[in-house]
C-alpha cells in the first residue's frame, strides 16, 4: 500500500521541483551583471529615442508610473503627463547627446544610475546649436522582469 507522506514534505518536493524546472532566464533574473546589462540597454535605448526625438519611444523606457524632473522645469507625474512633458521638450529642442555611466548600484527591483551626458542641442526656435553638458539620476525598477525608468532628473552643468 502507499504511505502517508505528511503535506510538509509534499509542499517542500513540489517547491523543489519548480525551482529546478524554471527557465534560466528567470533565475538570472536576481544576477546583479545581468541586471546591470540590462539596466544600460535601457539608458542607451532612452538616448537612442531622446536623439530621435521619439516621445513613443521614450515613454517606452518608463514605467507607467514613472516621474521625470527635468532641470528648470515642472515634475511629470505619470505616463499622461511624462509624454506631455516629453512633447514639450522635442517642440524646441533637437537633442544630440550621448550618456555615460557612472555607476549603477542595485537594490532587488529597484536600481540607481548615476550618468553624466555631453552632446549637442539644437534650439529650434532661435535655430542655434549649443553644447551641453549635464549630470542624472535615474532610479529603475524592475517590473514584471523588465528594468524602467522609475525617476529620472538631470541638471545641466554647463552651458556655452
Amino acid at each position: 500500500m502507499f504511505k502517508k507522506i505528511p503535506i510538509n514534505n509534499v509542499l517542500m518536493l513540489i517547491t523543489l521541483i519548480m525551482i529546478l524546472t524554471m527557465p534560466l532566464s528567470v533565475a538570472m533574473a536576481g544576477d546583479s551583471k545581468a541586471c546591470k546589462t540590462d539596466i544600460k540597454a535601457v539608458i542607451k535605448a532612452y538616448e537612442k529615442a531622446l536623439n530621435a526625438s521619439d516621445v513613443d519611444d521614450v515613454i517606452k523606457n518608463y514605467s507607467d508610473d514613472g516621474v521625470f524632473m527635468p532641470s528648470g522645469k515642472p515634475t511629470a507625474v505619470g505616463r499622461k503627463n511624462v509624454v506631455t512633458a516629453y512633447q514639450r521638450v522635442f517642440k524646441v529642442l533637437d537633442l544630440d547627446v550621448a550618456f555615460h555611466i557612472d555607476e549603477i548600484i542595485r537594490r532587488g527591483d529597484l536600481a540607481f544610475v548615476r550618468t553624466t551626458s555631453d552632446g549637442r542641442i539644437k534650439i529650434l526656435d532661435k535655430k542655434i546649436t549649443i553644447t551641453n553638458s549635464s549630470r542624472e539620476l535615474f532610479v529603475m525598477k524592475r517590473i514584471d522582469g523588465n528594468w524602467k525608468i522609475y525617476r529620472y532628473m538631470f541638471n545641466e552643468t554647463n552651458k556655452t
